[in-house]
């Protein structure tokens, strides 16, 4: 039997496309359980049945809970960088952010990972490697937002006298609020987001 038969026997398709998207099936089901119960209490019986493919194949594409966990810190960046793209090609930096923040105030998805990005925080702040990889997807995305922000600058939607590299910390910091209070019930969600983007327009717009 070939090494490719053998691999797609054992649950990793031969296929590059088929195990890309093998892959992404396992991190979507990586998230959803993680969402449900959180990294510590989801086994890799769980992750495996839900992403239907054996324990044994999904140790050859995660060895470890902690791969997952880097796997899925790697794909909130892509989204959110996606995001971002989003954001500049809207005719207004400020509407559109206000646009794109209550789009994801609604969406399940997003809800689940604001409450996932909570976990991988305090994991970060027990173990070096996670720690590692969330700082540099954090630069990466400070990076994919201050280039936002210098549009609009250029764009004359925010004054030149701002430091794009400073609101964009700033941003991120209120972000970072605003989405923790998101997995708390009793939140009017939808005016957490006009107050925080409101202040932010009056702190950055030209007068």
């Amino acid at each position: 039997m070939s090494k490719s038969n053998i691999a797609a026997r054992r649950g990793r398709p031969a296929d590059p496309q088929a195990r890309a998207k093998r892959r992404s099936q396992i991190l979507e089901a990586a998230h959803r359980c993680f969402a449900r119960k959180g990294f510590h209490l989801t086994t890799a019986a769980e992750i495996s049945a839900e992403a239907e493919i054996s324990v044994a194949g999904l140790y050859q594409y995660f060895p470890s809970k902690d791969d997952l966990i880097l796997a899925l810190i790697e794909l909130d960046l892509a989204e959110s960088v996606g995001l971002i793209e989003v954001l500049m090609a809207s005719e207004n930096f400020f509407d559109g952010a206000e646009s794109i923040l209550l789009l994801a105030m609604q969406d399940e998805r997003q809800q689940a990972m604001s409450r996932l990005r909570l976990e991988i925080i305090a994991e970060a702040s027990r173990k070096p490697e996670i720690a590692e990889i969330a700082i540099s997807c954090d630069q990466r995305f400070t990076t994919a937002m201050v280039r936002a922000v210098t549009l609009a600058q250029a764009k004359g939607q925010i004054a030149s006298s701002v430091d794009p590299y400073e609101l964009t910390i700033a941003f991120n910091c209120i972000m970072d609020g605003l989405f923790g209070r998101i997995c708390l019930p009793g939140y009017a969600r939808a005016q957490l987001v006009t107050a925080c983007v409101d202040m932010m327009r009056r702190a950055a717009v030209p007068i």
